[in-house]
């Protein structure tokens, strides 16, 4: 049976209130969605068990925390060497989100920095150096407006 076919219209509301507050109570929860809260619980369990839901998380503001530069790196690497590549990505406290994806680059990477200085550097003294790496294509992400 597909996971599909085990999600109910609560489990779907039950979904969307955590997916806009993952810090919801079971009361308020109780309060959008015809269960007792025994009831919400088991059902999150089980939405866990099912792996539809696969963390709970947290929403931080990088620019608060003086992160002030964030960079979309599209990233085109040999062919033969982009599984090693991928899992190189992922160790870096820079890059904060790697996705491996097809077309022109083969890895969109969310790059976080406070400055362009450390932009900058970051490029030029780690990315640029990897093994694999063919090309580097960066876009800055402008800040929304809340």
């Amino acid at each position: 049976m597909v996971t599909t076919d085990k999600i109910d219209e609560n489990d779907r509301k039950i979904i969307e209130i955590l997916s806009s507050n993952a810090r919801t109570s079971l009361r308020d929860i109780k309060k959008k969605v015809d269960l007792s809260p025994s009831s919400i619980r088991n059902r999150m369990e089980r939405l866990v068990s099912l792996g539809v839901i696969k963390r709970y998380t947290v929403d931080v503001d990088h620019l608060k925390l003086g992160f002030d530069i964030q960079v979309l790196a599209l990233i085109t690497s040999k062919p033969s060497e982009s599984d090693a590549l991928c899992k190189t990505l992922s160790t870096f406290d820079e890059i904060c989100e790697v996705h491996r994806t097809s077309g022109p680059a083969n890895f969109i990477c969310m790059v976080r920095v406070r400055n362009i200085a450390e932009l900058t550097k970051f490029i030029t003294c780690e990315l640029e150096k990897l093994n694999g790496v063919e090309r580097i294509e960066t876009m800055f992400v402008l800040p929304q407006d809340d």
